[in-house]
């Protein structure tokens, strides 16, 4: 295929893409319940604004009638008249293609089912079931999270989610994010002690977290194997602290530490940690993200080990209509990581163009280009355009 024919569908893909969803209107379980628009709560639908993360630490509700007027001490599940707690995601993906594979038509890429809420008056819970077709649309359990919300400076969780599910700016998780791809920091499993699992990778674990004197949030979490469904082998600490220094500024300072008991034939237990801070700040109309993470595992022969570290920063400009409601956001990140004790470098650049149809509709194009990597591996790039309806 020639340049001119290529372009030429990518841009009858473009156009279909935009008609498809124009017609579709939604509106997500927790605005419908609050009688509110998504922005609200929400910068660019799903990056939460300081009213959004007030919403969840609390345990989906709002902390005073005066907030909103609704009876909180009733459970969702018995204000069927209201709305049943149930959303949907639909993800279509109708052109992705890699310079280093073929061009694909993911025309539905994920179907996802989220049941969320608050269950009385203490009691909070989130669960997802998802399907994808790189997975052949098998069913497959998401994140699953059941919250005591005692008061906001003290609340207890158990999940089978990331080990910083409960942190509202959603730097370290993967749910908040904007862009096909995740943030490389959080994407690394850099020496492997850690099951060769990532920091966004889902866990059993419990833990608390709370927000103190309204400017300090903090999460500790004991946790088991990362993608261990049984939880086995729980020697995973986790501890978050997020300090607002303005309502707009926000810089947070994180770490985990555990160990891997490989069972394997002269295989040593592995111990390994994570550390790290993390940086957000809201200029105007434009919001500026960052994480640093530095890594240290111990080598699978149990002696000595290995230093790693990754850093992603990526910023976002979120265009309004006259109601408020996102139009237009474009997105910029670098990421930068490291593998095989600091000796072979990544970097990688994304470009994002979103265009929010509703708000909560949302297609963009992509362009991911990972320009520097080790000469034993290929530089590559990818061009994608995706639509997400949640409704």
């Amino acid at each position: 295929m020639n340049q001119a024919t290529s372009l030429r569908s990518i841009i009858l893909t473009l156009i279909t893409g935009l008609v498809w969803v124009s017609s579709a209107n939604a509106v997500p379980s927790f605005a419908r319940k609050y009688d509110m628009n998504c922005s609200g709560c929400h910068t660019a639908y799903p990056q939460l604004n300081s009213v959004g993360r007030g919403f969840k630490d609390a345990g989906y509700r709002f902390t005073t009638d005066d907030d909103k007027s609704v009876n909180q001490s009733i459970s969702d599940f018995l204000q069927l008249e209201k709305h049943v707690p149930l959303s949907g995601v639909l993800v279509s993906r109708p052109f992705d293609k890699k310079d280093s594979g073929d061009a694909k038509v993911r025309a539905i890429h994920e179907v996802e089912i989220i049941l969320a809420g608050n269950v009385g008056t203490n009691w909070s819970g989130y669960f997802e079931l998802e399907g994808e077709d790189e997975t052949d649309f098998e069913p497959e359990i998401g994140p699953a999270v059941l919250s005591y919300n005692f008061n906001q400076m003290f609340n207890v969780q158990a999940g089978w989610s990331s080990i910083f599910w409960a942190d509202p700016y959603g730097i370290l998780v993967d749910h908040f994010r904007l862009t096909r791809g995740s943030l490389a920091a959080i994407d690394q499993s850099f020496g492997g002690a850690d099951g060769d699992s990532v920091i966004r990778a889902l866990r059993q674990n419990v833990g608390i977290f709370g927000r103190i004197a309204d400017r300090v949030f903090y999460n500790v979490n004991w946790s088991g194997d990362a993608e261990n469904s049984e939880g086995e082998n729980a020697s995973t600490i986790s501890a978050l602290v997020d300090f607002d220094i303005t309502d707009d500024i926000m810089v947070g300072v994180f770490g985990m530490t555990g160990e891997n008991e490989n069972t394997g034939l002269g295989m040593a237990t592995r111990d390994y940690t994570r550390a790290g801070i993390q940086f957000q700040a809201d200029v105007a109309d434009v919001r500026i993200q960052a994480v640093y993470i530095a890594a240290s595992d111990d080598l699978a022969s149990g002696i000595g080990d290995e230093d790693n570290d990754a850093y992603s920063v990526q910023a976002f400009w979120t265009f309004t209509d006259d109601t408020l409601r996102p139009t237009w956001v474009p997105l910029i990140r670098y990421d930068s990581y490291e593998t095989n004790d600091g000796n072979s470098d990544f970097d990688e650049l994304t470009l994002n163009l979103t265009y929010y149809f509703t708000q909560n509709i949302k297609g963009y194009v992509e362009y991911w280009d990972r320009f520097d990597a080790p000469t034993s591996i290929e530089e590559d790039d990818r061009l994608t355009l995706q639509v997400i309806a949640a409704f």
